[in-house]
Order: C-alpha cells, then sequence, then structure tokens
C-alpha cells in the first residue's frame, strides 16, 4: 500500500498493538487493527494496518460472511463473487477506494473438507481415531474433539465441527436455523489446512498467489486430498491393523501373561482418555509406560482400525472426494438431516 495518508487514517480508527524488546527497549512489532461488522449476516471481518510491510490486511471466515455460519461450507468456484460483495462494503466503510481485490496478495488460505457421518456416535469414533494420529515434524496438539499438527509454514487440523459450532456460533444464529445447522453439525468431522503465504507460493510455484489462483474447485480438492494422502496418512497406512492383527502380534511375541498386559495397556493408553490421563498421573510408573509403548514399537503395533458399526473400514471413509460430503446443507430439510 502506498498511500501514506490511509495508513495514517487507519491508525488514529484503529487499536494499537505493540510489543517492545524488555532489555533493549527497542520495538520488536507494532500494528492496528479492528473487527468491523459486513455482510447481511452481520460477521466479523479483521482489518489490520502495518508499517512493515506497509499495508492493509484483511482476516475473515467466508462461509461466515456469505451464510451467516461455517457448517455449511463455500466452493473455491464461489469466492469471487463473495469477494466482490466484501469489497465494494469494506470501500463503503472505510469511505476509500481501495486497490482492487483482484491485486491482493493472499497471505494465508484455510482449506477445509467436511466428512458427514449417518450419526453423531459414528463422527465420535472417527474423530476418537484420527486424534490416536502421530504426524512426524509437527507438534501435535490434543484436544477433547480436536487434534492439531502445527508447523511454521502450514498447520493441519481434524475437529469435531458440533461442539465448535456450539461453542462458538449457535447463539449467532436465529434460534430454529441453529438447532437444524447443530444436528448437522454434530454428524460432521472437518479436515482443515491452513497454509502460509511461503508455503503457498511454493506449493502454486508462483512468486504471488491471488484470488484468481485459489478459485478452481478441483485444484483446491486436490490440495486436500494431497494433504491428507501424503502428509498426514503417508505414515499411518502402512502400520495400521484391525484389532485382532494387534492380539495375533502380541502373543506371537510375547508370554501369554506379558502379550494380555500390554494388549490391555495398549487399548487403556490409547482408546480410552480417562485411564490414560490415570495413568499419566501417576497410576503407573512413567518408567513403565515407557518399556510398555516401546515393547509395543518395537513389534510393530500400530494404530487399531476397528470397524464401525456399519462393518466399514474408519479408513475408508475418511477419504477426498467422499460421497457423503455435503456443502449447502441447509438446502435439506430439518427431516432429512
Amino acid at each position: 500500500m502506498t498511500d501514506i495518508d490511509l495508513v495514517e487514517q487507519l491508525k488514529s480508527n484503529l487499536q494499537r498493538f505493540r510489543k517492545d524488546d524488555l532489555r533493549t527497549g527497542k520495538m520488536e512489532f507494532e500494528f492496528f487493527s479492528s473487527n468491523i461488522e459486513l455482510g447481511s449476516y452481520r460477521r466479523t471481518v479483521a482489518i489490520k494496518s502495518t508499517n512493515v510491510p506497509q499495508g492493509f490486511f484483511i482476516e475473515f471466515s467466508v462461509p461466515k460472511y456469505a451464510k451467516g455460519n461455517n457448517v455449511e461450507m463455500i466452493y473455491p468456484h464461489e469466492l469471487p463473487d463473495i469477494i466482490a460483495r466484501l469489497y465494494d462494503e469494506l470501500c463503503t466503510h472505510m469511505n476509500y477506494k481501495l486497490l482492487h481485490y483482484s491485486e491482493w496478495p493472499i497471505y494465508r488460505l484455510d482449506v477445509c473438507y467436511n466428512w458427514l457421518f449417518k450419526n453423531e456416535n459414528e463422527a465420535v469414533y472417527a474423530m476418537d481415531f484420527l486424534r490416536r494420529i502421530d504426524f512426524p515434524r509437527k507438534k501435535k496438539y490434543t484436544y477433547d474433539t480436536s487434534v492439531m499438527f502445527k508447523g511454521s509454514v502450514y498447520t493441519v487440523k481434524f475437529y469435531a465441527k458440533g461442539s465448535e459450532f456450539k461453542a462458538h456460533d449457535f447463539d449467532k444464529i436465529e434460534l430454529n436455523r441453529a438447532m437444524t445447522l447443530q444436528m448437522w453439525a454434530d454428524r460432521i468431522v472437518r479436515f482443515e489446512v491452513n497454509l502460509k503465504r511461503v508455503y503457498l507460493q511454493d506449493f502454486f510455484g508462483l512468486d504471488t498467489v491471488y484470488l484468481k489462483d485459489v478459485t478452481d474447485d478441483q485444484t483446491i480438492e486436490d490440495i486436500l486430498k494431497y494433504f491428507l494422502e501424503e502428509k498426514v496418512f503417508f505414515y499411518l497406512n502402512a502400520n495400521s491393523m484391525t484389532d485382532e492383527n494387534i492380539k495375533q502380534i502380541l502373543f506371537e511375541n510375547f508370554t501369554k501373561t506379558k502379550a494380555t498386559r500390554l494388549y490391555q495397556f495398549y487399548k487403556d493408553y490409547y482408546f480410552n482418555e480417562e485411564m490414560k490421563n490415570m495413568f499419566v498421573r501417576g497410576g503407573l510408573n512413567r518408567s513403565t509406560i515407557y518399556r510398555y509403548s516401546k515393547d509395543l514399537k518395537e513389534v510393530g503395533i500400530g494404530i487399531s482400525i476397528e470397524k464401525t458399526s456399519n462393518n466399514k473400514n474408519i479408513l475408508e471413509q475418511l477419504i477426498i472426494p467422499s460421497p457423503t460430503s455435503k456443502f449447502d446443507l441447509f438446502d435439506y430439510s430439518l427431516g432429512q438431516v
């Protein structure tokens, strides 16, 4: 952004955030930010002005802006029309003609995919399975209904949409609509990839990524498929097994007593969050946990891929494209949920 007058105008109207180095007294960073409500649903759009680089940044949820919620999704090909509406509203709100949105560089892109299960129990089962996965070279954060693998240039998340929607968006939507969306959300597990600017440029092979580069449905689906299969599940598939496989391996490699003990530890530690917490808090000696974990690893025990209630392997359902994925959920009546 080269319009210094606008930058100064923004500073006077936005909240200032600054961090100084306590040892040197020098400023580490400074920016000016505010949240404004735009769109027919009046959902929040974050705006931020910085001096280094000198610019104006916009961050928002496209589904929330366009549909009032992010249980439903947005197809990439819908982005140009949505961003055009946002652009007009921003210019009106600021009383200023901004650089056209086609020339805005993308600094971050969050791409998501919904897996829609038959009922909430199946969604919970799928989420429990995903929380047990490890992702090499990524820092793992595990929560009750989500798991995140954080990196410097991209981050991967899986989360139960029902609990997330209930906590953050349910009370911001008209009650009847919120209840219908909640019923959909309870059946959804969401896969999300957050791509930062450096990785975006590398992934697309472009010096700068613009809106026109991210509006093809197949391209975005390919990105999601790549991260799921080549990143998250790449190591998992070769080392996954059924519950019966696990028993067979244990009893072939250890005495009956030790095999039974290791199997019970495996089920309690990796499948029962309450028991795992009890072990970690002192229910089992740390050296015992380490020894049992090492024994399991040495004989090649991976994550169990037990069959769900409809006799389908869970990995057969966590696929892209999925025949059960739906974007426009609200087009379906409450009786179809």
